[in-house]
C-alpha cells in the first residue's frame, strides 16, 4: 500500500494530465503529517475498538480482559463455528456435552450458553443451537462480571457474535474448502450498493461432511439492508436461518479411569442418530446521531429457535466373559450401544434494546456516558420421549475395530410437552467513565434488573401414550441491582493498566426451568469479580500482550442437600 501522501501525489498527477495548460507552473511544498486509518476487522487480525462495553469503544478503555476473533482471522483459519473460533480466545474451556447439549462453553471456568451469556449485536442469544461464523464481522469476548452491561448471568464473562452489516461499497468474496472425510464447504459474502445512502449484503452458507460417520450436513442465509448510511439517521432490517441435520458424535467412555486407547475420531453411533435443529430470526436497528455528537442506537430482535436430538451411548461391554481393562482392549473388544433419552426444545424470543452515549465536559472533566434500556420477553418448550414407533429398536452392538457400521434403526421416538417456561425483563443502566487526570480515569456504573419468570412441570400416567394428570405451576420474581468499577492508568497511548471491581447475578431460571418447586423461591446468585490487569502494544501496535490476575466469588450459591435431594 502506498503512502497517503503518494496516494495523493497520483491524484494530482492525474488531475494535471487532464489539465490544458500550456505553461508550468511551480506550487509551494505540502507536506503531509497523518496516519493511515488503522486496518479493521476483514483487514487486520487485530483491532483497537470493540462493541462489547455498549457503544463502540477503545479497548484500552475498558477496565476488564477483552478479546476480538476478527473476520480476517476466522477467514484465514477457517473457523467454521463459533466453537472453534472460541479456541483462539484464553479462558475459555468446553465440558462434556451431556445431557443434551452441545454447546457447553464456560468462560473463567462458568457456563455461559445456559445462563444467556452469548450475544448477537450485544442482545441476548441464549438457545442452545449450533452456531455458524458464515454471518459473523467478528467475535468479542469480555471476562468478568458484567450484569451491570446486560442483566442475568455474566458470572465469567460474555461473548458478543458481530453481524456483518451493509456498507457503502460493491464487493463480493466467494469461499470454497474441500477436505478430509468427505467436507466440503461454501460460502458467499456479497455487498451490493444500491444508491447513495443504501446497501444491500447477502451472506450463505452451506456445508457437508461423512465426518466418519458423525455426518455435518446444514446451510444458512442472512440478508440485510441498510438505508441513511452515513447520515443522521441509519436503518438496518435483516433476516436469519440457519438449518442443521447432523449425527451427533457418540464419544467413548473413559475405561479404568483413563482414556482408552481408541482413535478419537471413530464413530460408534448409529446411522439413525440425529442433532437436528433450525434457528430463524427477524431484526430491526436504528441509528440517531445527534447534533452534539451524541448517539442513540435502538435494536430490536425475534426469533424461533427449534432443536430435537437422539443419540447413542457408548459403553465396554465383556469380552469372552471378561470385563474390559486398558490391558485387553483390542478391536475385538465389543462396544455397547445404549439409547440417549430424546430430546425436543423451542424456543422463542423477543428482545428490545436502546443505548444512547455522549461525551460531555463537565467541572472542567470529561464525561465519556453511556446509558440505556432493555426489556425482553422469552419462551421456552420442551418436550420428551414417550416411547418409539417403528419396527427395529434394537440399536446392537459394535466393536473397536468395526466404527462406524452403518447401524440403522426404524424407529423414531414419540414426543410429548413436558414443561413451559415464560419470562418477562425488563433493566435500566447508567454508566460514566471520567477523565481526571491525563493519566487517570475512573469507571462507575449502576444498573436495575426487574425479572418475572413462570414455568410448569406437566406429568403424565404411566405408560405408552398416558394421560395428562396433572401440571405443577411456580413462579419466580427478582429486581436486583448490579454495579461496575474501575480506575485506568494510561501513561501513553501503548500502555493500559485496570483494577476493577464488577457484580452480576443468575436467577433460578438461567436454564429455563426450575428444578422443584423450592427452588423457585430461592433468591439470585450473585458473584463478584476483582481484576487488575494490562493492555499493552509494542512495535507500533502490531504486537499486542494482555495480562490480568483476578478472583471471581460466587455466593448464596444453590446447592443441592444430597439428604434432601427429592426436594431441594
Amino acid at each position: 500500500m502506498l503512502p497517503l501522501g503518494a496516494l495523493m501525489l497520483a491524484a494530482s498527477v492525474s488531475c494535471w494530465a487532464q489539465s490544458g495548460a500550456s505553461q508550468d507552473t511551480t506550487l509551494e511544498t505540502v507536506v503531509v503529517k497523518e496516519k493511515l486509518e488503522e486496518a479493521q476487522g476483514k483487514d487486520a487480525l487485530q483491532t483497537k475498538k470493540t462493541t462489547i462495553g455498549k457503544g463502540t469503544q477503545d479497548i484500552r478503555d475498558i477496565p476488564q480482559s477483552i478479546s476480538v476473533i476478527t473476520e480476517k482471522l476466522i477467514d484465514d483459519v477457517k473457523l467454521d463455528t463459533l466453537k472453534e473460533a472460541l479456541h483462539y480466545s484464553a479462558g475459555i474451556t468446553f465440558s462434556a456435552t451431556e445431557n443434551g447439549t452441545d454447546q457447553d462453553i464456560r468462560l473463567r471456568g462458568f457456563p455461559v450458553a445456559t445462563t444467556g451469556d452469548l450475544l448477537i449485536d450485544g442482545m441476548r442469544d441464549p438457545s442452545q443451537y449450533d452456531r455458524d461464523t458464515f454471518n459473523l464481522d467478528r467475535i468479542e469476548v469480555m471476562r468478568g462480571s458484567a450484569s451491570m452491561l446486560f442483566g442475568r448471568g455474566s458470572t465469567g464473562g460474555v461473548i458478543n457474535q458481530v453481524t456483518k452489516k451493509p456498507m457503502l461499497a460493491d464487493q463480493s468474496d466467494v469461499m470454497g474448502t474441500i477436505g478430509s472425510d468427505g467436507y466440503i464447504r461454501g460460502t458467499g459474502d456479497f455487498n451490493i450498493r444500491t444508491g447513495e445512502e443504501t446497501a444491500l449484503r447477502l451472506n450463505a452458507m452451506y456445508t457437508k461432511a461423512d465426518n466418519r460417520g458423525a455426518n455435518i450436513d446444514k446451510y444458512g442465509l442472512a440478508p440485510s439492508y441498510s438505508w441513511g448510511l452515513g447520515t443522521r439517521d441509519e436503518f438496518t432490517v435483516g433476516l436469519f436461518y440457519l438449518n442443521v441435520d447432523n449425527v451427533p458424535p457418540a464419544g467413548i467412555r473413559y475405561l479404568g479411569g483413563t482414556v482408552p486407547a481408541v482413535k478419537p475420531g471413530n464413530f460408534y453411533g448409529t446411522a439413525s442418530d440425529y442433532l437436528e435443529g433450525e434457528a430463524s430470526y427477524a431484526s430491526a436497528a436504528w441509528k440517531h446521531r445527534l447534533g452534539d455528537g451524541g448517539e442513540l442506537h435502538t435494536q430490536l430482535r425475534s426469533g424461533v429457535f427449534d432443536r430435537a436430538q437422539w443419540g447413542t451411548a457408548v459403553g465396554f461391554g465383556t469380552t469372552n466373559g471378561a470385563p474390559t481393562t486398558t490391558a485387553n482392549l483390542s478391536d475385538a473388544t465389543i462396544l455397547t450401544r445404549a439409547g440417549l433419552a430424546a430430546r425436543k426444545d423451542r424456543y422463542r424470543g423477543t428482545y428490545l434494546q436502546s443505548d444512547y452515549s455522549n461525551t460531555f465536559n463537565w467541572f472542567g472533566l470529561r464525561h465519556d456516558l453511556l446509558a440505556g434500556l432493555d426489556a425482553s420477553h422469552e419462551t421456552a418448550n420442551r418436550f420428551q420421549s414417550n416411547g418409539l414407533v417403528g419396527t427395529n429398536y434394537n440399536k446392537g452392538n459394535t466393536s473397536v475395530g468395526t466404527p462406524d457400521d452403518g447401524r440403522m434403526l426404524s424407529a423414531s421416538p414419540i414426543y410429548r410437552p413436558s414443561s413451559n417456561y415464560a419470562a418477562n425483563t425488563f433493566g435500566l443502566y447508567l454508566q460514566d467513565l471520567v477523565q481526571v487526570a491525563p493519566s487517570w480515569k475512573l469507571l462507575g456504573g449502576v444498573r436495575y434488573d426487574n425479572f418475572r419468570g413462570n414455568f410448569e412441570q406437566l406429568s403424565y400416567a404411566a405408560g405408552v401414550g398416558g394421560a395428562l394428570t396433572g401440571t405443577a405451576r411456580t413462579s419466580l420474581s427478582a429486581s436486583p441491582w448490579s454495579y461496575r468499577a474501575g480506575v485506568l492508568f494510561q501513561p501513553s497511548r501503548t500502555q493500559s493498566y485496570h483494577l476493577s471491581y464488577g457484580t452480576s447475578f443468575n436467577t433460578s431460571a438461567d436454564t429455563y426451568q426450575y428444578v422443584t418447586p423450592q427452588n423457585a423461591n430461592t433468591p439470585p446468585e450473585k458473584s463478584r469479580n476483582i481484576e487488575l490487569g494490562a493492555k499493552l502494544d509494542w512495535l507500533d501496535g502490531k504486537l499486542s500482550t494482555r495480562g490480568a490476575i483476578f478472583r471471581t466469588e460466587k455466593y448464596n450459591e444453590r446447592t443441592t442437600d444430597s439428604d434432601f435431594a427429592g426436594s431441594a
